[in-house]
């Protein structure tokens, strides 16, 4: 069976347009949507997700109450842990292109947040931590580095500095000079930590597993308050969200694009999560996803002047 393809008016087997086209969304960048469209195919999708996704719901079920009693505070090991997990599955377990996506949203997401937080004569940024904190350098050489700088809190954390940051007289004042900057190259950091996964990783997870395997390792092992601070971090989505549709105010075409990301499931209509109901899947395609389309969109399709 086939049918005509509308753009090139060949006839296409059903099932090569099934393979290319089936899960390629309008709104979606090129790029990931080839990841995504790709890992479908893969057995630890089809099998292993749906698994994770059910152990999950149990484990979050009984896991937080007693988080409530015994583990409403840090002990200190909980970052190490939790960083020790992402570190082995990096390694050994994901697959190059989950490995480099994750890679890349650490890096993307401070350099977001840099541009809407720019101003014409502000003065220049303090250098911060490695790995931590808008400005910080995330540069990643090795994987032994995302343990030692506790890569994954100080990921999550970075939403709550951009909500402490922000100011919306500020961004206001200073839209019309932002839509002229170009937003940083996250290819001015390096992504060499990558060569051991290439190296020693047996390409056995995708993006999705990977994931949901980091939320769940973050449930599990990370104290009451750690664990809330992680599952509750889209306030700046929310933000980001709204600078971007100023920015792209004169753009009918990008505001139908980022209209796609304001569902309320997405966290846009309220600002606190249940850690009992929220969805793991939500970081990967309402979060990561979300970034990476914001951060195409300020590269390839600079926002043009308001009119007045």
């Amino acid at each position: 069976m086939s049918r005509t393809d509308a753009t090139s008016h060949r006839r296409i087997p059903m099932t090569e347009r099934n393979t290319n086209s089936m899960h390629r969304f309008p709104y979606i960048n090129r790029e990931v949507n080839d990841v995504f469209a790709k890992e479908k195919m893969h057995l630890d999708y089809i099998v292993l997700r749906p698994l994770i996704l059910v152990v999950y719901f149990f484990v979050r079920i009984l896991i937080f109450p007693l988080k409530f009693v015994f583990h409403r505070v840090p002990f200190g090991f909980e970052a190490y842990v939790i960083d020790w997990w992402m570190s082995f599955g990096m390694k050994y377990l994901a697959r190059h292109d989950a490995a480099e996506l994750m890679l890349r949203h650490v890096q993307i997401e401070p350099l977001l947040y840099r541009h809407v937080l720019a101003t014409q004569n502000g003065s220049p940024p303090k250098k911060g931590r490695k790995l931590n904190g808008i400005d910080g350098d995330f540069s990643v050489e090795t994987i032994e580095e995302v343990t030692q700088h506790k890569m994954t809190i100080g990921h999550d954390l970075l939403s709550y500095e951009l909500v402490d940051r922000f100011d919306k007289d500020s961004f206001l004042e200073n839209v019309n000079w932002i839509r002229k900057q170009e937003i940083l190259d996250h290819e001015m950091f390096s992504k060499k930590a990558l060569e051991f996964n290439k190296k020693h990783s047996f390409q056995l997870l995708g993006v999705t597993n990977i994931v949901l395997l980091v939320v769940f390792t973050i449930t599990v092992f990370g104290d009451l308050r750690t664990t809330m601070t992680a599952l509750n971090s889209f306030g700046s989505d929310s933000i980001l969200l709204w600078c971007l549709k100023l920015l792209y105010i004169d753009d009918r075409e990008a505001q139908v694009t980022l209209d796609f990301f304001m569902q309320e499931v997405n966290n846009r209509g309220h600002y606190n999560s249940s850690a009992f109901f929220s969805n793991p899947n939500q970081y990967l395609y309402y979060h990561i996803v979300f970034d990476e389309v914001v951060y195409d969109m300020l590269k390839n399709r600079p926002p043009t002047m308001a009119v007045a």
